[in-house]
Formats: structure tokens, sequence, C-alpha cells
């Protein structure tokens, strides 16, 4: 079976990503039905970064990297590459020269299930990476793997052309056909937390703030001081 390149995809629109780049990865999550959250193996190897574009995804052979370096010529500014290694961590599947070259084709950032290399380049340079693992044992490039398939990121289904939405809690993803939606949900679910955080300032618990007592009333719960 041969490996598939897809160049073009379908994005969200500029508009709607620069809307996203506002809601908080945990809110996105939340209004997904608490799904669509990456598991917490895939985190930020700097504090305080954010990160939002429509995923250019790679189907990744373990420890290798061709076809990340093939995806960068045609990837778009704005683009956040989006790694399925398959979890391995013997082996990185990026390091400092694919940042410098995704830095100059204006890319957004990067998210792997699996490891990379050469951090500092990517510290000193403040370029948004998440991924699995950390090591100096470089990469293989003998397989032709498939660019902008649906692959798995994570534990969560991916598809081309999908919101990536990362920050300090993780990574989350907003399906293409959803975007819209999920946002006007989302700005629903932060003026509704907006009150609770008001309602605990005034003196009430987060129970009462929540409105989670009732759930507690119909629970057989016995309580021993």
């Amino acid at each position: 079976m041969k490996a598939i390149v897809i160049r073009k995809i379908k994005r969200p629109s500029l508009e709607l990503v620069e809307k996203f780049k506002q809601i908080p990865s945990s809110i996105v999550s939340d209004c997904l039905n608490r799904y669509y959250g990456m598991h917490a193996g895939i985190k930020p190897i700097f504090e305080g970064i954010r990160l939002c574009g429509p995923a250019l995804t790679i189907q990744s052979m373990s420890g290798n990297n061709l076809m990340s370096h093939l995806s960068l010529t045609f990837a778009k500014p704005g683009d956040v590459l989006v790694i399925d290694a398959r979890g391995y961590l013997g082996n990185a599947v990026w390091g400092g020269v694919q940042t410098t070259y995704a830095l100059k084709r204006g890319v957004a950032g990067l998210v792997v299930d699996g490891a990379i290399r050469d951090v500092e380049d990517m510290r000193r340079t403040r370029f948004p990476v998440f991924c699995r693992g950390v090591t100096p044992a470089g990469p293989h490039k003998g397989w032709a793997d498939s660019v902008n398939v649906p692959i798995q990121c994570g534990g969560i289904p991916v598809q081309p052309g999908d919101l990536v939405v990362g920050d300090d809690d993780g990574v989350a993803i907003v399906p293409i056909e959803h975007a819209r939606e999920v946002y006007e949900e989302s700005l629903k679910r932060m003026k509704q937390e907006k009150r609770w955080l008001k309602e605990i300032g005034k003196g009430k618990s987060s129970l009462d703030a929540i409105g989670l007592k009732r759930k507690l009333e119909n629970m057989e719960i016995e309580y021993i001081d």
C-alpha cells in the first residue's frame, strides 16, 4: 500500500482561528462533552505556550521524520503540524533543523505523540511545541508515511483542518465541522464560570455556586463526623 500525501486541505476561516485564540483548551474540551482533550502525556515544553491553528496531520512510522520535512514545503502560515508518532520515545521525530524551517514557513506550532530533541532551540525561539517526551536519539528517514490523512494523537482523533488549541493545560481538538458551534458554546461556558467565581467571592461554597448540592442529595452517602 502506497503512502498518501494530500497537499490541499480545507481549513477554518482566519477569523474563526483568531477568535479561538482567546478560548482555553479546558473550555474547548468542556464544550465537547469533556472529550477531545489529549492525554496528559502530551505536554508543553515551556510555560506560557498559546497555540491555535488548523491541523496539518502526519502519520509517522516510529522514529521516522522524513514526511515532516516534506510537509513543511507545503504547510501554510498558521498551520499546526500534528504528528502521530505512535507514542514512541526511542527516537526523536522533530528537532532544531525542522524548527528553523517551520519558523521560516510561518508554521504556528507542533503537537507530537512521540519524542523530540533540540529543545533549547524551541525554547529560545518560543516555537510552541507539545510532545510526549524528549530524547537525544536522532530520527530515521526510511519510510514514506502519509500526510493529511485521519490520525490519532494523544488518544484523540484528528482530521486535517481540525482546529488545534493548546496552552499550559495541554491540547484540545475542535472538529472543523463543529468549530463555529463550539466557539459559541465556549463563550457561554466562560461567562458561566465567571459567574461561579463571582458567587464564590461573595462567600458561597463551590457546591452552591455550581449547583451541586442537589446531585449529592440524590446519592446514598453516609456522613461521619
